[in-house]
């Protein structure tokens, strides 16, 4: 019996050993689990705080893509500190058009970094790689020139939907392209330096203007200054432009400098008439739900190349009139453009149909394609590249 007992008891205390054993590590591998699940969480919540440093960069590029900064940080939440992410943006060293972003989140000592490359959209529809484009036929007579700012760069093309003519002494220092098959017709003394061509194997775009963009361009430009009667500016005087809405017409008299701010839009209820020796600089687009006239002189300044926009919503006639220099992208895409004068044109029309007389010349800015203006204020960025570590 007393044998029978004391294995009894060597039993009873090896059992007792095993349980305790088995409950030390589980003791272990919960405690070591808890601290697993608390690393882990910690390491989540500094990622999440590195991706709202990104945010708050996309947000301020949207903007103001001039925006940079190299040493800011934000905490969270504010008064009870549990962690900061800490922001660099800056220009790519080598692509004009990309910015860099690199934001770090911190939580007790655990950081996450992400690495964002974000390139500013391309500022114009693919149709405005030509000096004149036209959803209609196109007629081109007189000693009309078209040519290139930069031949070596991109080539001052002309391009129609349908029939184009030229007659007279025309030249296109480019090439000629019609959707239609046979539709290039050529009479007296032409030169086209880049042949020409025709069916529907050269069909481009002329895109539309839909009612997003158009609630786009409204809505940055009622995001600065606005004028409820319309504006209306005369004489020897400089007018400087941000984001601006006009409730009404925009009418430019004499010698006005005008100088836009970066990337702007203005948004003009009304029509758009600009008459003298005026001229522009800054980067922007000029929108109106009227027509717009341009009379005289409109230049760009020297060593201040000018990219500006001028987009009318109307079905009715814009002008592009006078013996002066006119500088700028003409979007029409609804109504007619009238080119007659002597008028000097310094960057691309694209409309519907367009009326060309006289002996207009019209230079292909070579660098429109690289400009620095937003087309569609919705949509101004796109990602490049996404890295974490």
């Amino acid at each position: 019996m007393e044998k029978d007992r004391g294995s009894l008891l060597i039993t009873t205390l090896m059992v007792i050993s095993v349980l305790a054993v088995l409950l030390v590590g589980a003791s272990f591998v919960m405690i070591g689990g808890n601290r697993q699940t608390r690393l882990a969480l910690l390491s989540l919540q500094a990622h999440y705080l590195a991706e709202a440093g990104v945010d708050y960069a996309l947000d301020e590029l949207k903007s103001n893509w001039s925006y940079t900064v190299t040493d800011y940080e934000v905490s969270f939440p504010k008064g009870n500190i549990l962690g900061v992410f800490s922001l660099r943006i800056t220009p790519h060293p080598e692509k004009k058009r990309i910015k860099v972003i690199q934001s770090e989140g911190r939580v007790s000592g655990h950081a996450k970094r992400i690495t964002v490359e974000v390139e500013r959209r391309s500022s114009l529809p693919a149709i405005f790689r030509n000096a004149l484009a036209s959803a209609t036929d196109i007629d081109l007579a007189g000693s009309s020139h078209i040519k290139s700012s930069n031949p070596g760069k991109a080539k001052g093309n002309v391009y129609g939907h349908r029939r184009i003519t030229l007659g007279g002494n025309v030249t296109v220092r480019g090439a000629v392209y019609s959707a239609m098959s046979g539709g290039i017709l050529t009479r007296g003394s032409i030169h086209i330096e880049d042949g020409t061509f025709a069916g529907e194997d050269y069909r481009q775009e002329i895109p539309s203007v839909s009612e997003s963009l158009r609630a786009s361009w409204k809505d940055k430009a009622r995001s600065g200054t606005q004028y409820s009667q319309g504006l209306r500016v005369s004489g020897n005087t400089t007018l400087q432009l941000n984001n601006t809405y006009i409730n009404g017409d925009l009418d430019l008299t004499g010698n006005v400098d005008i100088v836009l701010g970066d990337d702007v839009v203005i948004y003009v209820k009304g029509k758009v008439k600009m008459t003298g020796n005026s001229s522009i600089r800054g980067q922007g687009i000029i929108v109106s739900e009227g027509v717009i006239h341009l009379t005289g002189k409109l230049s760009h300044v020297l060593n201040q190349p000018a990219n500006i926009a001028f987009v009318s919503l109307s079905e009715g006639e814009s002008k592009i009139t006078g013996n002066g220099e006119v500088t700028g992208v003409f979007f029409v895409p609804r109504g007619r453009v009238k080119i007659a004068g002597n008028s000097s044109i310094f960057g691309s029309v694209v409309a519907h149909e367009i009326d060309f007389t006289g002996n207009a010349q019209i230079t292909y800015n070579a660098d429109l394609m690289d400009g620095d203006i937003t087309w569609n204020p919705a949509k101004p960025l796109s990602m490049v590249r996404w890295e974490e570590n």
